[in-house]
């Protein structure tokens, strides 16, 4: 029985690198309708919100926002969209690392007629309210939590940190809320809050600014995001990311810390996607955030992390419809 306990939490350990990254890679390119009018007749091809999270939050980062996406550079025909590739990102080995590591793993996500949306990054979620300004509705996503022994098979770079030695693990969680999109022009701004059910069970919301445009590059039309994103919590979720206990004191030999509510970290991040072929896009993104003082101030960060935390990775995706 121990041993498949032992797989289980090797498996969710392995998949919080996943959520994790995309809370950065998903948060700064908005979610959008594709709005010719807007750019002189020229499409802007929907594109998910491109984490922080953490991410995004995964291990702690602002977690993507919620949303359809990427419509990639041809719409496939259809009520059914898929988009199955890969990605790769170099990333902190968790939120608040001074060890950074590079991960590669699998994209998918299916859409059903611009209103249900499944995706390993964005979670499952139903556009309640859906119109050319306004997108609105349910959102579940799952945090798979962390392991002190930093186990992950989707490293492909880096050596396991072990500044989480002594702090236990942090259950996966399930998040249940919703979200709230407003676009104007090439503007957007979007608010989301989660609870989390099991694992940390805290309150986590982001909130984020992103300005979203075009350009040509090599003959080709490149969608690029960008914008500012913050995320907040409650001291449940950073107690169990940042806080230290007695017994995680004694055995990690880091002061006790007891961490309240409040802001997370802030941050910018950018993204852009160029067409291949019609089905196949190439997609770049970056981003920093800085922890602020309830995630900074924790002696884990202090001691053996860094407040100043940076990412940038590659994506290739194709799509297609049913």
């Amino acid at each position: 029985m121990s041993k498949c306990k032992n797989k289980a939490r090797l498996a969710l350990s392995s998949l919080s690198a996943i959520p994790f990254a995309a809370s950065f890679t998903l948060i700064a390119a908005d979610c959008a309708q594709a709005e010719e009018p807007r750019y002189g007749g020229r499409p802007v091809y929907a594109e998910v919100q491109i984490a922080p999270p953490q991410n995004p939050m995964r291990q702690g980062y602002p977690p993507q926002q919620a949303g359809p996406g990427p419509a990639g550079p041809h719409k496939p025909e259809g009520d059914w969209k898929f988009t199955v590739g890969a990605a790769t990102i170099y990333k902190p080995a968790f939120i608040g690392s001074k060890d950074y590591q590079a991960v590669a793993f699998p994209d998918f996500k299916v859409e059903y007629k611009d209103r249900f949306f499944a995706s390993l990054f964005e979670g499952v979620g139903y556009n309640v309210v859906n119109t050319d300004s306004w997108r609105a509705g349910p959102i579940m996503k799952f945090d798979f939590g962390r392991t002190e022994d930093d186990d992950n098979p989707f490293r492909i770079a880096g050596d396991k940190t072990t500044a989480l030695k002594g702090l236990g693990d942090v259950d996966a969680s399930v998040e249940l809320g919703g979200f709230v999109e407003y676009s104007f022009g090439p503007f957007s701004t979007s608010l989301e809050l989660r609870q989390g059910i099991g694992g940390h069970e805290g309150l986590i919301g982001e909130t984020g600014l992103n300005y979203k445009g075009f350009a040509d590059l090599l003959g080709k039309p490149v969608m690029y995001s960008f914008g500012p994103r913050a995320t907040f919590a409650d001291s449940n979720y950073n107690e169990a990311y940042f806080g230290i206990n007695q017994s995680q004191s004694a055995k990690s030999g880091l002061a006790q810390y007891s961490a309240g509510s409040g802001l997370v970290s802030y941050g910018i991040g950018a993204f852009a996607m160029m067409p291949i072929t019609q089905s196949v896009s190439l997609g770049a993104f970056g981003g920093y955030d800085r922890l602020s003082s309830e995630a900074a101030d924790s002696p884990l960060i202090k001691e053996r992390g860094d407040e100043n935390q940076f990412m940038g990775g590659l994506r290739i995706t194709y799509e297609f419809g049913l």
